[in-house]
């Protein structure tokens, strides 16, 4: 894991560097629901399945109704309207609490 970290500049000279990692996650974390309900809704068209709020029509393959699944995945796309503000204000947030970071450091050197 720390290999991992290293590779895509998370840790450098054995200090751990949060604040791009931080803005990913915040990211990801906002975008989560648009993006399971896209993977859910392009899923559907590709087994032939009719995927929509209200309900799916009965899709069964290996004896497992995918139909419910799917329907459920994409009505979680609705969560973006909480996920997305949210992760606005954490954006902002860490974006503030940086910059106290940075100033305090800037503090201590002087």
């Amino acid at each position: 894991m720390i290999k991992i970290l290293r590779l895509f500049g998370f840790i450098r000279n054995n200090k751990f560097y949060f604040i791009p990692f931080m803005y990913i996650l915040i990211s990801i974390m906002a975008f989560s629901p648009i993006i399971v309900a896209t993977l859910a809704g392009f899923l559907g068209s590709c087994l032939g399945c009719n995927i929509n709020e209200g309900g799916t029509d009965p899709f069964y393959r290996l004896g497992i109704p995918f139909g419910t699944i799917l329907s459920a995945f994409f009505t979680m796309g609705w969560f973006m309207l909480i996920t997305i503000p949210l992760g606005a204000i954490a954006i902002v947030a860490w974006t503030i609490f940086c910059i106290i970071i940075w100033l305090k450091k800037l503090n201590t050197k002087s």
